[in-house]
C-alpha cells in the first residue's frame, strides 16, 4: 500500500471492494477512502460493520468528478467486467494525472493455466468474462492511457489455493469440490448435485500435501513471471497524455 501515491496520503477508490478490508487498511493509514459494489447486499458488510462509504451500481453512473482520486484499485475485478474499455476510460477520467492504478487479475498465460486447462480454478466460467495474459493486460492499460510500471506474479491469498484446487480438478476429482466444501452455502462456482463420499474423502486427503507443495511451486513460478495471477501498478501520465 505504501507504493501507492509514492507513500503520500490521498483519496483512494476501490472498485468492487468486497468486504472492504483493503479500504479499512487505507483508512487506518490516513487515506480518504471510497468503495463501490454492484448492489446493497454486497455493500452491507463494509457499510454496516466497517462503517465505510460504499456506493452501489455501475461506476459510470456514480458521477465522480474529473481527476478526483489519487489512486484506484481494481483487485480481481476486470475479469468480471463485460466492457473493459468502457470501465478503463471511466477510471482514467476520475484518476488524477500522475495517479496510480492497481490491478490484479488471473494470469491466463501461467504454467498452471496451461497445464490444468479446463480444470484451472481461475478459469471460472461463466463468472469470468475476460482472461488476461501480461501482453493483453498491458495493451488494455496502454489503450486507456496508463503506463504500466511494475508487474508481479505472486498473490499468496489467491495462488496457493488456486494451485491445490486446479490440481485436484486436473486429476479428475469433482470440479472445484474443495472450494465448494470450504465455502458451503456461499460457494459460487459449483452447481447443486450429489457428490459421492469417496470424492470428498480423496479431496481432503490430497489437499494437505498439495497445500505444502503449493508454497514451493507458487514461489518459483512467481519469481519467473509465471504465477497464476498478475498484479500491476500503472500510472496515469502527468498531463493525461497517452502512453506511446
Amino acid at each position: 500500500m505504501e507504493q501507492l501515491n509514492g507513500g503520500r496520503r490521498g483519496r483512494v477508490l476501490d472498485i468492487g471492494c468486497g468486504r472492504g478490508l483493503l479500504l479499512q487498511q487505507f483508512k487506518q493509514l490516513g487515506w480518504e477512502v471510497q468503495g463501490t459494489e454492484l448492489d446493497d447486499k454486497s455493500a452491507a458488510f463494509p457499510r454496516e460493520v466497517l462503517g465505510l462509504p460504499i456506493q452501489t451500481g455501475e461506476l459510470a453512473e456514480m458521477n465522480f468528478p474529473d481527476e478526483h482520486f489519487d489512486a484506484v484499485i481494481m483487485w480481481h475485478v476486470l475479469e468480471h467486467v463485460p466492457t473493459v474499455p468502457t470501465l478503463m476510460a471511466e477510471v482514467s477520467r476520475i484518476l488524477k494525472p500522475g495517479g496510480i492504478l492497481l490491478v490484479g487479475v488471473p494470469n491466463f498465460g501461467s504454467i498452471e493455466a496451461r497445464f490444468c486447462q479446463a480444470g484451472w480454478f481461475h478459469l471460472d466460467v461463466p463468472r469470468h468474462l475476460n482472461h488476461f495474459t501480461k501482453a493483453v493486460l498491458r495493451e488494455k492499460l496502454s489503450v486507456a492511457g496508463f503506463k504500466p510500471e511494475n508487474f508481479s506474479w505472486f498473490a499468496p491469498e489467491y495462488d496457493s489455493f488456486s494451485f491445490v484446487q486446479s490440481i485436484l480438478n486436473r486429476i479428475g476429482l469433482r470440479h472445484n469440490l474443495l472450494y465448494n466444501f470450504l465455502r458451503g452455502r456461499t460457494a459460487k462456482v459449483l452447481g447443486e448435485r450429489t457428490t459421492p463420499p469417496i470424492q470428498l474423502i480423496l479431496t481432503l486427503i490430497l489437499a494437505a500435501p498439495l497445500g505444502v507443495l503449493s508454497l514451493f511451486f507458487t514461489t518459483v513460478v512467481g519469481l519467473i513471471g509465471q504465477g497464476a495471477t498478475i498484479t500491476v501498478f500503472a500510472r496515469k501520465p502527468p498531463g493525461g497524455q497517452k502512453e506511446e
